[in-house]
């Protein structure tokens, strides 16, 4: 105890006698406490609202009756069971819902300001939906309920005694949307276009729960070859090369459509509730049920009607579940929303318990250097080596334990004041519940007690003898090469094992993460020394004629205190180095995804009934568009048959987009429509080939994922007739950039939402091969004055002429198509919103590290002040000579912009080096990978870093430089 004592008054006394360095320390670690508070304060009032989002989902209802399969079926609830439910005694009532997907947007009014552009409102705006978009608009759901399901929160329900068409919406979505009671919504599907008017809102739940219900899980690529190899088997022998193989006993039949699905198992909770009559009128098919409500009456519980109607829901097809308000409270507890704010809380929680460990070390060694004599003498007057070590320890947990409280009530005030001011700045609202607390404790202990290691070590290591000696200096030249030597080797083994070692793939993703990446950091720790010294010789003459000071004052400052400068220098790089990383891997994975020069002007396609011979002229003669560049295009999306089920495993997804061209049009003569480059084979030859028919063009990429090329032989299911087999002959490898997004928004992906590759091939093969009778799709070119809208609206106009047509339609039956759309997808448009999208998820990955890199300057801050400190009496000196104080100033500000400049240069080799790295691993897991590893070093952004770097590096400074000049000349010199 008494040891304990006199190890608190030791530490107590050196804060209070030097109050700067603790100050700023602890100021660092009540910002990385802040931090989690930030982040995590979500999670735990996502996790606090479970029981009561758990019954807002339900409403007031006691369960539902959901089909199993997966999300994206569509599955329709019998019409026996329906039926035997409203006659069940026990149940009181049955709401019957209908849930398609439609794109939704409010009317503009007159007045309306004009709103900025985003990437979805440039992609998907009021068009219909799309397989490949994002299901991020609210669900159609059609409700027969005479009372709303929700509370009602403004406005009023739905009349059932009125014919008019009329919408009510969840109060997020209003929220998401801007849209009150009395605006007007227009509503799109693949069918119609309606203006709605809003007439309520209802309180629905925040979040939707995982609904993990038996049999469920979507089929994995593998099974649904396994379950027609036999099949495949039998075709293969009966079929010859480049033909289609004739089933034996069915007949082929015309391609149906396929519907974007919603996604959702049990009741949306971002919706828009009409009658179904409306929404028959929206979709243009019967309003079916998806989805059962059920209130039951007060004599029977949940178990009871389980147990009653359990085989009943097992033998109807699809299979029912049923699911009440404990399945539902499960479920919210495993919710993507709530993996997401988990998944967050540990990142923020990872990354600010560094800030704690750079902080922390910075104080405790700077320490334990300069008081080093005073440590020799408490071992000189008896403290042994593990109270000595207890010192720094203490003053560890104590730096810790102050900032971590302070870090709670500021994150606190902070979380509810933002909460305050900005409503929607939390979507799941604020709570500082346990979660919180233990993390961020979790945080700063972890950080402390890894920060005091070295310190401690060190510390134990000085012998009473050193109270008598100097200082210990600094290790030789010679060392700090052979350091340059070792962080060189290890920096360079990730590039080694990601593009040159030929190991299996799955061994190059267990080897980068285990090895080549850890391998980088501890070389940047290792180079450190080495680019502190470059820095000293390539910037000092610089900064000394910036500042107007004499460059010997430069020289050598920090490499004189290489450690102190090293740990801040180190610090300022965790936040720089991810920041630069972050930019260099964000942009350089963004190339291929940006639609290339291959392109032409625009996709449009027809849905969903395509158009006639006679509508080919009308297009080609519109105003703007260049009518001998005009190109019919016959898309379909069929899945691989591999032989055997032997699939490439680095492929994720088991289909194609298969585009059909007129070859001589589109690749061949002297000025083809696709400006295609041409990876393997060429142009002429592969013109030809797919003109004689069988034959294909694949994407760099795919090649790259399943080692298939030229020659090699492509085999296709086609989706309306399962038995057969489709055979190309692969006649050239083209780069095609950009592929990914012109497919995911242009209504291409017929059946799926993913897809693996896009293929072209004759024309006149995929008509036949896959039954394509109608024309859908066609590229064209405009001219460069051409308005795009004006385009758009002649385009329109085309495909409103075959209004009233009925189609058949994948799970629906009959649809009656009253407003076709022509759905124009431009290339510069695309161009414009995927490079917003990507800025915007960029900068977003990006504010964590910049967060890091702001509390790391209080390390800047601690190696000035310590700086400062062992040269008080040098600064006298100066003084006394003729320096002014401004000269004094401008000396530490340069100081600190050498370490920042030193933190820039180690952070870029970081950067690229990683960012490079992690370019080159997207090719063997993740989904985004579209070719070869291109590295951009985006300078532009690099530089917003460096300067905040800079910025803050000169701000920490500014304290310790005008402390130094506010003492007498004297004082500096007795100190």
């Amino acid at each position: 105890m008494k040891s304990w004592s006199l190890i608190a008054k030791i530490v107590f006394s050196q804060m209070w006698h030097h109050p700067g360095r603790p100050f700023v320390t602890i100021f660092g670690v009540i910002a990385s406490t802040c931090a989690v508070v930030w982040v995590v304060s979500s999670y735990d009032a996502l996790v606090s609202q479970f029981d009561e989002n758990a019954q807002k989902y339900l409403g007031r209802y006691d369960a539902l009756i959901v089909p199993v399969g997966p999300p994206s079926a569509s599955n329709i609830v019998s019409e026996q069971i329906l039926d035997e439910l409203q006659n069940d005694v026990g149940v009181l009532e049955v709401n019957p819902v209908s849930q398609s997907r439609v794109t939704v947007t409010r009317v503009a009014e007159p007045t309306d300001e004009k709103q900025p552009e985003t990437t979805l409102g440039l992609l998907v705006g009021s068009r219909p939906p799309v397989h490949g978009a994002p299901p991020v608009d609210p669900l159609l759901v059609g409700t027969p309920a005479t009372s709303p399901p929700y509370e009602l929160i403004r406005g009023e329900w739905l009349d059932e005694t009125s014919d008019a068409p009329a919408a009510v919406l969840g109060v997020r979505t209003a929220r998401n949307l801007n849209i009150s009671v009395g605006d007007r919504i227009l509503v799109t599907s693949l069918a119609n276009q309606i203006e709605l008017p809003v007439i309520g809102l209802i309180d629905q739940a925040s979040e939707s729960p995982s609904l993990k219900l038996q049999g469920s899980r979507p089929p994995t690529k593998n099974s649904h070859e396994k379950s027609l190899k036999s099949a495949a088997d039998e075709h293969e022998q009966a079929s010859q090369p480049d033909t289609l193989s004739e089933p034996p006993s069915s007949a082929p039949k015309q391609a149906e459509l396929s519907l974007p699905s919603a996604y959702v198992q049990g009741v949306a909770t971002h919706a828009i509730y009409v009658r179904p009559t409306t929404a028959e009128q929206i979709t243009g098919f019967e309003a079916r049920p998806t989805v059962l409500q059920i209130s039951l009456r007060d004599t029977v519980t949940p178990e009871e009607f389980q147990k009653a109607w359990g085989p009943k829901f097992a033998a109807v097809h699809p299979p029912l579940q049923f699911v009440d308000f404990s399945k539902v409270r499960e479920g919210m507890t495993t919710s993507r929303s709530v993996s997401s704010q988990r998944s967050q809380a540990w990142a923020a929680t990872g990354m600010a318990s560094l800030a704690p460990v750079f902080v922390i070390l910075s104080t405790l060694s700077m320490g334990v250097t300069e008081r080093n004599r005073e440590f020799a003498m408490l071992r000189a007057i008896g403290l042994t080596r593990l109270r000595v070590g207890g010192i720094i320890a203490f003053e560890s947990l104590l730096l810790a334990g102050l900032g971590w409280a302070g870090g709670l009530l500021t994150g606190a005030m902070l979380i509810s004041l933002g909460n305050q001011i900005m409503p929607g700045l939390f979507n799941s609202g604020v709570g500082l519940g346990w979660t919180t607390i233990m993390l961020s404790l979790i945080t700063v202990l972890a950080g402390a007690l890894g920060a005091a290691i070295l310190p401690v070590f060190r510390v134990m290591r000085i012998a009473p003898i050193e109270a008598m000696s100097e200082q210990a200096p600094s290790p030789s030249r010679g060392r700090w090469i052979a350091f340059a030597v070792i962080g060189l080797g290890l920096a360079c083994l990730a590039p080694v094992i990601v593009f040159l070692l030929p190991i299996a793939p799955a061994w190059r993703v267990l080897s980068y993460s285990v090895i080549a990446y850890p391998a980088l950091l501890l070389g940047m720790v290792f180079l450190t020394p080495t680019i502190i010294r470059i820095c000293e010789r390539w910037f000092s003459p610089v900064l000394s004629t910036l500042f107007q000071l004499d460059s010997r004052l430069l020289d050598t400052q920090l490499s004189s205190n290489m450690w102190r400068t090293v740990g801040a220098t180190l610090a300022l790089t965790v936040g720089l180095g991810l920041y630069t990383s972050t930019q260099v891997w964000g942009y350089s994975m963004l190339q291929p995804f940006l639609p290339g020069g291959w392109m032409p002007d625009i996709l449009v396609a027809f849905h969903p009934v395509g158009v006639d011979d006679d509508s080919f002229q009308q297009i080609e003669n519109i105003d703007g568009v260049k009518s001998d560049e005009v190109l019919p295009v016959s898309i379909e999306q069929p899945r691989f048959r591999w032989p055997d089920g032997n699939e490439p495993d680095a492929l994720k997804y088991d289909n194609a987009v298969l585009f059909g061209v007129d070859p001589r049009r589109a690749i061949g003569g002297s000025d083809p429509l696709f400006q295609f480059h041409f990876v393997d084979g060429d142009r002429e030859s592969a013109a030809r080939e797919l003109e004689e028919g069988g034959a294909c063009l694949v994407s760099e990429d795919f090649r790259m994922l399943t080692g298939i090329g030229l020659g090699d032989q492509l085999s296709f299911q086609p989706p309306n007739l399962p038995e057969a087999t489709v055979n190309y002959r692969i006649a050239g490898v083209i780069s095609l950039p950009g592929w990914h997004w012109i497919t995911k928004f242009s209504g291409v992906r017929r059946h799926h939402v993913r897809t693996a590759a896009m293929i072209f091939a004759n024309r006149d093969d995929v008509k036949t091969d896959f039954h394509l009778p109608q024309s859908e799709f066609f590229w064209l070119n405009k001219e460069a004055s051409a308005s795009l809208s004006s385009i758009e609206a002649d385009l329109q106009n085309i495909a409103e002429s075959n209004a009233g047509t009925t189609i058949d339609v994948q799970g629906f039956g009959s649809m009656t198509s009253y407003r076709p759309f022509a759905r124009v997808t431009a290339t510069e448009t695309v161009d414009r919103a995927i490079r917003m999208h990507a800025e915007a998820t960029i900068w977003g990955m990006s504010k964590l590290p910049i967060i890091t890199l702001a509390i790391m300057s209080l390390a800047v801050a601690n190696a000035m002040i310590a700086s400062v400190r062992a040269r008080t009496w040098e600064f006298g000196v100066m003084r006394a000579i003729g320096l002014t104080r401004w000269q004094v100033i401008r000396l530490i500000l340069a100081e600190t912009v050498l370490i920042g400049l030193a933190a820039c240069l180690l952070s870029l080799a970081f950067g690229i080096v990683g960012g490079w790295s992690g370019v080159g691993m997207a090719r063997y897991g993740g989904g985004f990978f579209a070719g070869p590893p291109p590295l951009l070093i985006p300078w532009k952004e690099l530089a917003i870093g460096f300067g905040f770097t800079l910025s803050v590096c000169l701000i920490a400074g500014l304290w310790p430089a005008l402390r130094t000049v506010r003492t007498e000349t004297l004082s500096l010199l007795r100190k």
